[in-house]
């Protein structure tokens, strides 16, 4: 499904926004997403600010769906507590034999995410 204009705006300001709440560092955020080495930290902040769309390129929107997903478990898992995400996303977890999931997700890419998303909400992959 391609998504409009509108939407990958829309997309680009929670996702940044989200990243930015998770304290993660420009450079790796430009990694998260997927975009070119050469991408300028000043792009985040037109995404962020909803002057640019995401691009439309399916491989960093997959990425970009995969942190909003990410987000949307821990704000189940932690509802009480909107600083646990940031906490979760940087520490050691037992679920993933001690390691960090941040360094999986910029180490392993879509793969990375897609192992974390899929631990956290257990109805990720369920057949309809």
């Amino acid at each position: 499904m391609e998504l409009t204009l509108q939407e990958r705006t829309q997309l680009a300001q929670l996702v940044t926004d989200i990243l930015s709440r998770w304290h993660i560092r420009e450079s790796d955020q430009i990694v998260l997403l997927g975009l070119p080495d050469e991408t300028k930290p000043r792009y985040l902040t037109q995404l962020r600010q909803g002057s640019k769309p995401i691009p439309d390129d399916e491989r960093v929107i997959d990425r970009a769906k995969h942190i909003l997903g990410i987000q949307e478990s821990l704000d189940v898992l932690f509802p009480m507590n909107p600083n646990m995400p940031r906490f979760w996303i940087r520490n050691k977890n037992k679920l993933f034999r001690r390691k960090v999931p941040l360094e999986m997700m910029l180490n392993d890419g879509l793969n990375g995410m897609d192992k974390i998303w899929s631990m956290l909400d257990c109805t990720r992959n369920w057949e309809s």
